[in-house]
């Protein structure tokens, strides 16, 4: 029997691969068989070179995904290089706090163009050259689920991401292609610091954990090659939580 969780012979772009959690899912992908495309705003050599050890291929494309020129340079490279995409993971995104009353309408457009607007730029771009048996992973949050005060702009963002992919899963089912959506609850990475370096905030939230830790980038790679795989081959619109059960709890 073949190896379901095999990725050998794909290629997968990942979007904020430089670090956290798109790093880790980026190498996680390369050590089931995957070359990578790493995509960040900021530099991605490290992970590249994680990869390439890995003996997977690998290079680094500086893309900030709200801009379509940049998204369709990234894919333009991706085909240029290794003439497929098998696998998109939209992880890149940004977290701005704020009360919806006082919020500037420039930070929340900035999370609307970077988490939403970005993740359709990089699947209609990437949706041109994939093909049956391809699968797109949409990095969401459980604040696309459940709403939370002071992050207005990111739960709205994060929850337009988990129906946009029901939506985009209906669209190109007809044509073999997959989209799943994981929701991540509280994982340490930078993105998290505000919360995770105040022992007073941190032992509050995990309090209302069924697994009592803060999460880790591996816990949310691990999923993701799962739904990359031939092993999630009948899951599509789907959205996945890896929060601990945090939500559960509440």
């Amino acid at each position: 029997m073949s190896n379901l969780f095999d990725l050998s012979g794909k290629v997968a772009v990942v979007t904020g691969a430089a670090r956290g959690i798109g790093e880790s899912i980026a190498v996680e992908l390369a050590r089931q068989g995957a070359d990578v495309v790493v995509s960040d705003i900021i530099p991605g050599d490290a992970t590249v070179k994680k990869i390439k050890s890995l003996k997977r291929k690998s290079f680094y494309v500086k893309t900030d995904i709200s801009k379509k020129q940049e998204v369709e340079n990234l894919i333009k490279e991706t085909i240029k290089q290794f003439k497929r995409i098998d696998i998109l993971v939209n992880n890149a995104g940004v977290y701005i706090p704020g009360n919806a009353i006082d919020c500037p309408e420039d930070k929340w457009d900035k999370t609307m163009a970077i988490n939403l607007k970005g993740t359709f730029l990089c699947c209609q771009k990437a949706l041109r050259y994939m093909k049956k048996g391809a699968s797109i992973i949409n990095i969401s949050s459980v604040a696309g689920i459940e709403g939370s005060a002071g992050g207005t702009a990111y739960c709205a963002s994060k929850g337009g991401i988990r129906l946009f992919t029901k939506a985009l899963a209906a669209e190109v089912g007809p044509l073999g292609i997959r989209v799943n959506s994981i929701h991540p609850g509280l994982i340490d990475t930078a993105m998290t610091k505000d919360f995770t370096k105040d022992k007073k905030v941190l032992e509050g939230m995990t309090s209302k954990f069924l697994i009592k830790r803060v999460g880790k980038p591996l816990d949310i790679a691990g999923p993701v090659a799962f739904l990359a795989s031939d092993a999630s081959s009948y899951m599509t619109g789907s959205e996945v939580v890896v929060d601990g059960g945090w939500i559960c709890a509440l």
